[in-house]
């Protein structure tokens, strides 16, 4: 299944299930099937799917089961959803195209992002440290700066060098501690396309310090279109290309990892509890972001960034962002420009 967050006119969001160009609501499915055949809500099992993304997750097979009985009602119908009506007036499938797509979970419990391709780490002018190949390493990303797809990226100000990054990365769907990867791989409820949008000079200025990224990265982060469920995913196949204004810049697949999903998930709950709706990233695939190329994206591109089976997640870079007259601090003049030279 593609999962979805979608408004449709002015209603409020919606969880929703991708199914050929329409978006299938499944409590409103089987809300208004149940009325067409004269059966009480209780018996439609309407309880057994939540009307949002991450208590979708939490619900499992009952959940699953239940979606599956609203697609199956909808292609019954050859498609066609008109004399389907949810319990507040909406309608229970809408066309793509008369819907607007969210981040698949518009503020994740908690996000991080982790390095598991050693491409681009090295791409990145870094050196390997020993640490990589003994564990996945992260950073906790900013949840209130998520956008979804055909949202403009943010510029920041205090940078000239902004980036895109092509990631994918998992939600939980569970509540887990000290896993081992058997385990961990219960609680992993699909993936989606994850751009960690970067200020590259800034990044690289504070992390001479030795900790950060903050300023780098916390500004905005673009994930979508859609949660693939992990019935469907193969992570190690998993194909994906990066576009700048309908160019080719980037393309490689999930396979050249240091870490399975399940290694990553385990390591995070070691002494530290994880729990529904947490998103958990693998990093960016080796040659998928502008400094490894050293190709730089400009206000107006249209960074389209594409996972095989889950679609594509599209964004048109903003303008840089200005600031009123004593805003920030005057120490910070600016920080140098980066350039990999490989």
């Amino acid at each position: 299944m593609r999962l979805v967050t979608f408004v449709a006119g002015v209603q409020t969001p919606r969880f929703g299930i991708l199914h050929d160009d329409v978006i299938i609501d499944p409590h409103a499915v089987l809300y208004a099937d149940a009325g067409l055949r004269g059966v009480d809500t209780q018996s439609a099992g309407l309880h057994d799917v939540p009307r949002e993304m991450v208590a979708f997750f939490e619900s499992g097979d009952l959940g699953r089961a239940a979606a599956q009985r609203a697609i199956d009602v909808v292609v019954a119908r050859d498609g066609s959803g008109d004399a389907l009506i949810g319990p507040n007036g909406e309608p229970a499938v809408v066309s793509s195209a008369d819907a607007r797509l969210l981040a698949p979970v518009p503020r994740p419990r908690r996000i991080r992002d982790y390095l598991t391709y050693t491409e681009h780490a090295a791409g990145s002018g870094l050196a390997v440290p020993e640490a990589f190949a003994a564990m996945p390493i992260c950073y906790k990303c900013n949840v209130e700066t998520i956008i979804g797809p055909d949202e403009p990226l943010l510029w920041p100000g205090y940078t000239e060098q902004l980036d895109f990054e092509l990631e994918l990365g998992f939600f939980t769907n569970g509540h887990g501690r000290n896993l081992s990867p058997d385990e961990a791989s219960g609680l992993i409820a699909g993936v989606t396309i994850f751009n960690d949008v970067s200020a590259r000079d800034i990044q690289m200025f504070e992390m001479s310090l030795t900790i950060g990224p903050s300023k780098g990265k916390d500004f905005c982060t673009a994930m979508g279109p859609c949660v693939l469920t992990m019935d469907e995913v193969d992570e190690w196949d998993i194909t994906m290309t990066a576009r700048i204004n309908d160019e080719v810049w980037a393309s490689g697949t999930t396979e050249h990892r240091q870490f399975s999903f399940a290694e990553v998930l385990a390591w995070a709950s070691l002494s530290e509890d994880v729990y529904p709706g947490e998103f958990l990233a693998l990093g960016t695939v080796g040659g998928g972001c502008g400094l490894e190329l050293d190709r730089w994206i400009q206000p107006g591109d249209v960074v389209e960034l594409e996972a095989s089976g889950i679609g594509t997640l599209r964004n048109t870079v903003g303008p840089k962002e200005t600031y009123p007259p004593g805003a920030g601090i005057a120490s910070y003049k600016g920080s140098p420009p980066v350039h990999v030279h490989h």
